[in-house]
């Protein structure tokens, strides 16, 4: 037992007992996950309740798993334990449907209804329904042709106890439980959904417990309440702000043309007191191509209150009644759309119903839960932010428990507040079990990320690429940089680094899929011992997977990742600076401390693991306090010599090589 571990245990053992939020701060690789899991899974037995362990990325779901595996198979009994997962990622029926990856999980949820009813309908008395042998395993299918669906069919006619007592042994993770289904003719999705109530422990991303639809499904699922579950959050430091992106409201600008040419596709609906619905949907184009003008001449801005509602009454004439009734007309028109367009066997989708919906809500998000900004960036849009994460967070404080993990969640009064949680919390902050000379930290006082400087020196990104391709000559071991974001990664890849880059580099795209992505990293680990990965810190490679051992002995952060400056995070600040007093260090300083140690937490994960870290930016010297040892750098080839031994360095390659992560 790693230090720290006990502590863990003999916390949640009583918190088990007592009920309650607990917030637990471990550093990564102490073993948070597993002391956190065995006493839950043996509370729960005893309770008759469920574990719920809540996940941000799919690798973090397979080391869940993992983790419940070797624990049930030590208990004198083994239990099952599930990972859930989006009905879009499981559907086998539907995955070569054209559209069907934009489809929502509404749109999709109605589609598998439509089928499932069908197939219910056609198993009423009568013989075992197969899967068709012409039934395209990836190319595209005509809907029109399947009545039902034969996976369901497959496993509505599944013995479902002797397959749980299976399961129970093997405990199959998510990719595996997909692979044994496929073979077997059945739907993951539908499969798991049915052995929830057999299950201990079911691991699932946020959506499934903080959207409140599918929170009730999923209790049903489960048959217990709230007061019956015992909840984890892992990588909890993310959840506040995912908790605000989910109670938020975004209106693009494109959806309204959508809009616009969907009903130039049926015919204009005029109104029974003045007007037409194209009439409003282009009135309400021009006054949101008016607000980007006048309020985001650049990136993004922020909008006075009720300036959009104003507008539109200002353009069309009448009241605020008035144009709700309108609103309400077209939202109708769009449901009828949705039905007929189900009906065909299509995906029952309308724009014209998600822009009413949203301009009917719209008016709904006043400050201070809420603060309107327009952008240009990643698209222009309409935003109602929601600055205030508690209402969404609610939730949390029914459940019989819940722990919060996080290698990186201090402050801890950030979150607390972020969550609504009662100050008088339980918390658990733990120190680096792992010896301090293992790791060596470094910064270079030549170079920055700054914005400043990137945008107006124009040597600013070559110098980067050399320092970095300069470093990675150096070093002969596994090494992964990781950028604040991917306009620099892309950046200092255009300004030279990509000649440098040694053959079958890896490099993280926003754009690639999990299953892609984790195939790259599993190559990366097992590949040369100096090879190299860029990435970005905060994403899927920097937070969440784990590289024991040698399969990564270098981290370079290529700048500090201070988040984007943005007219949401400024409203955030704004916000935190009224209520706690301490905007700047909850939006920019936390969270750019809080990527810096995750990133550089990849590095050591037992007690004989060893790494350098370099952070390529002169501003690394304010967040000494929290990264014990760093110094400036100094010739780093007798440092490498010193720590690592003598081994071959490694030499560049062809940049037609490299191996990137994106289908571009």
């Amino acid at each position: 037992m790693r230090t720290g571990q006990e502590r863990i245990l003999s916390e949640i053992a009583a918190l088990g007992r007592s009920g309650g939020p607990l917030l637990v701060e471990s550093p990564t690789g102490t073993g948070k996950t597993v002391a956190t899991l065995a006493p839950l899974l043996e509370h729960a037995e005893l309770a008759g309740h469920r574990v719920l362990y809540l996940v941000r990325t799919h690798a973090q779901e397979q080391q869940v798993l993992r983790e419940c595996r070797a624990i049930s198979h030590r208990s004198a009994r083994p239990f099952l334990a599930l990972g859930l997962a989006g009905r879009q990622s499981r559907c086998f029926l539907l995955e070569g449907l054209e559209g069907i990856g934009s489809a929502t999980a509404e749109e999709h949820g109605k589609l598998c209804g439509d089928r499932k009813r069908a197939t219910e309908r056609g198993l009423s008395g009568e013989a075992m329904l197969l899967p068709p042998t012409d039934l395209p395993a990836s190319s595209a299918v005509d809907l029109t042709d399947l009545d039902g669906c034969p996976y369901y069919a497959r496993v509505l006619q599944t013995e479902l106890e002797p397959l749980t007592e299976r399961l129970s042994q093997k405990l199959p993770t998510n990719p595996e439980l997909e692979s044994y289904c496929r073979e077997e003719n059945l739907c993951p999705y539908e499969l798991t959904k049915l052995l929830a109530r057999r299950s201990r422990l079911l691991t699932a991303p946020y959506a499934f417990f903080f959207h409140p639809h599918v929170r009730t499904a999923l209790l049903s699922w489960l048959g217990v309440g709230l007061d019956r579950l015992d909840l984890v959050v892992d990588e909890a430091h993310n959840l506040p702000e995912y908790l605000r992106e989910l109670a938020s409201v975004t209106l693009p600008r494109d959806a309204i043309r959508r809009a616009r040419e969907e009903l130039r596709g049926r015919g204009d609906i005029p109104f029974p007191d003045q007007g037409s619905a194209s009439e409003l949907l282009r009135t309400v184009e021009d006054v949101v191509d008016g607000l980007l003008a006048e309020f985001a001449p650049e990136e993004d801005g922020v909008l006075p209150p009720r300036v959009l509602e104003d507008r539109l009454l200002a353009e069309l004439g009448g009241t605020s009644l008035r144009l709700e009734s309108q609103l309400g007309a077209l939202l109708q028109w769009g449901e009828v759309l949705r039905q007929e367009r189900r009906q065909a066997r299509q995906l029952p989708r309308s724009a014209v119903h998600s822009v009413a919906l949203s301009l009917l809500a719209w008016p709904q998000m006043e400050p201070p839960e809420f603060v309107k900004v327009i952008t240009r960036e990643p698209r222009p849009a309409l935003e109602a932010y929601a600055v205030d994460a508690t209402r969404m967070a609610a939730p949390v404080a029914q459940c019989h428990l819940s722990v919060h993990l996080s290698g990186t969640l201090r402050p801890l009064e950030e979150y607390r507040d972020a969550l609504g949680l009662p100050e008088e919390v339980r918390s658990l902050v733990l120190p680096s079990p792992f010896p301090p000379e293992n790791r060596r930290l470094y910064y270079a006082t030549d170079v920055t990320s700054r914005y400043e400087e990137l945008s107006t020196d124009p040597e600013a990104i070559p110098r980067l690429a050399r320092r970095l391709a300069d470093i990675l000559a150096k070093l002969p071991v596994r090494t992964a940089a990781f950028f604040p974001s991917f306009a620099l990664l892309e950046a200092v890849l255009g300004g030279g680094l990509a000649r440098a880059l040694p053959a079958g580099a890896v490099i993280e795209s926003r754009s690639a899929r999990f299953e892609e992505l984790w195939r790259a990293v599993e190559g990366f680990k097992q590949g040369p011992s100096g090879g190299v990965l860029l990435g970005v810190a905060g994403g899927r490679i920097a937070e969440g997977i784990d590289f024991p051992d040698d399969e990564l002995e270098a981290v370079i952060l290529v700048g500090i990742p201070f988040p984007k400056p943005t007219a949401r995070r400024e409203a955030l600040r704004r916000h935190l600076d009224l209520t706690r007093g301490r905007g700047w260090e909850y939006t920019v300083t936390a969270p750019a401390q809080r990527a810096i140690l995750q990133a550089l937490g990849r590095l050591i994960r037992s007690e004989n693991d060893r790494g350098i870290g370099i952070v390529l930016d002169h501003r690394a010297a304010q967040f000494a306090s929290v990264l014990p040892g760093l110094a400036p750098l100094p010739d780093l080839a007798p440092v490498v010599r010193s720590f690592f031994g003598r081994r071959h360095p490694r030499s560049a390659g062809a940049p037609s090589r490299t191996h990137v992560t994106h289908n571009r």
